[in-house]
């Protein structure tokens, strides 16, 4: 069954949750807004945590072999305001308001998994990223203080902008993107390639090579990925439910009029997923996704779609199709 393709699967951990104390709950604040207010006026910065504390076993290691320790909270609060960004499958354990907050800040910062640790200034700009790493709270000091000390040039740089235009905004730019790990700035930091670009447009700054294909493959990639986070929501219940005719027919209805090309492909290959998944008719699923790849040969989901079709030929080899 191909359904992992389309559905995320529903994790569940296998370790209890450790209850918090209240010292603990005290130390990690859950208002992002709040905590950026605390880190500016004491001048630190923030150590976010994007975890689901009541299912992500590694999100739960983490807590255990290293937030709970005292070695950590001993040190950590000393440069950092915590944050955690709690997303579990127990609806008590946060608020509607801050459910609603946490799911704004995730599609933010594009959190794909969990523990997604982000080191950020305390206008919440990102300067480095990390998740569970094994070792304790001794060897997670030394990797945030190494990650902070590094932070300090990213900072200097933002402070460096105020004031330039042009191509000397442009330079500035790519001399604050240099700072951070190339992951970092392309996952968080894409608004300033985008802007070194419109400055550079008469390319006096030189850098115009350097961003513009990476812009337009960054730019390509987020379409796909929203488009595809559209369509999950769109059939998520109806897949959740088994019901792939509903599913189904809720793709038709989409594809009557989708909102571009990219829609339209994704609605197709979801349709071809779903059809297999749920009919096992693999020539049809085959038809759709052929379909799908002819809207655009060089997309993204069309590459996808090659990698996935052998699977299904295989399967309607095997007497899977109708």
């Amino acid at each position: 069954m191909l359904r992992h393709a389309i559905v995320l699967p529903l994790l569940a951990g296998l370790v209890l949750a450790q209850e918090e104390s209240a010292q603990d709950h005290d130390l990690w604040l859950q208002d992002f807004a709040a905590a950026k207010a605390k880190a500016k006026a004491e001048k630190k910065d923030l150590l976010v945590d994007f975890t689901g504390s009541d299912w992500c076993i590694w999100c739960k290691r983490l807590d255990g072999e290293v937030f709970a320790k005292d070695e950590f909270k001993n040190s950590a609060p000393d440069n950092f305001v915590l944050v955690k960004l709690d997303f579990p499958q127990d609806e008590t354990l946060v608020t509607a308001e801050i459910r609603a907050q946490n799911e704004k800040l995730q599609e933010q910062y594009a959190i794909q998994g969990f523990p997604t640790i982000l080191l950020m200034d305390h206008d919440g700009r990102v300067y480095a990223q990390t998740g569970y790493q094994q070792g304790g709270p001794g060897p997670y000091n030394t990797m945030l203080a190494e990650k902070r000390e590094k932070g300090a040039a990213f900072k200097a740089a933002v402070a460096a902008l105020e004031g330039k235009t042009g191509a000397e905004r442009a330079k500035a730019i790519d001399a604050l993107l240099g700072t951070v790990e190339e992951e970092v700035a392309d996952n968080f930091h894409f608004d300033l390639m985008k802007e070194i670009c419109t400055l550079d447009q008469d390319g006096k700054a030189g850098l115009l090579e350097k961003y513009e294909a990476k812009v337009k493959q960054k730019e390509l990639e987020r379409a796909t990925n929203e488009a595809a986070s559209e369509l999950r929501k769109l059939v998520g219940e109806h897949m959740q439910n088994q019901d792939g005719a509903k599913a189904i027919a809720a793709l038709d209805d989409y594809l009557k009029t989708p909102k571009s090309k990219i829609h339209e492909q994704m609605a197709l290959f979801f349709k071809g997923m779903i059809t297999m998944d749920t009919t096992g008719d693999a020539k049809a699923a085959l038809e759709l996704l052929e379909k799908a790849k002819a809207i655009d040969t060089t997309s993204l989901i069309a590459q996808q779609i090659e990698q996935i079709m052998p699977q299904i030929k295989a399967q309607e080899g095997q007497g899977g199709g109708k």
